[in-house]
């Protein structure tokens, strides 16, 4: 998820910004998505189309999602 802008950073309870995180999986100092198999379903849910098979975006999630700071090591 690029982190190019204000509207899509996370942030901490007391407002400030939590520059590692999009806002659609960390909000509130709390991760939305409670494991990485969730996250993968969602994502699969809503980034597979025509050109993006969700067995092709499935893959790729479960090659990449465990290399981000919160899966990584769970």
């Amino acid at each position: 998820m690029p982190l190019d802008d204000n509207s899509t950073i996370s942030r901490e309870p007391d407002g400030g910004f939590n520059e590692e995180y999009c806002k659609w999986c960390y909000s509130d100092g709390s991760f939305v998505y409670t494991s990485i198999e969730q996250l993968t379903d969602f994502l699969v849910g809503h980034m597979s189309n025509e050109q993006w098979p969700p067995e092709q975006a499935r893959a790729y999630f479960e090659a990449q999602l465990p290399k981000l700071g919160h899966w990584h090591g769970k």
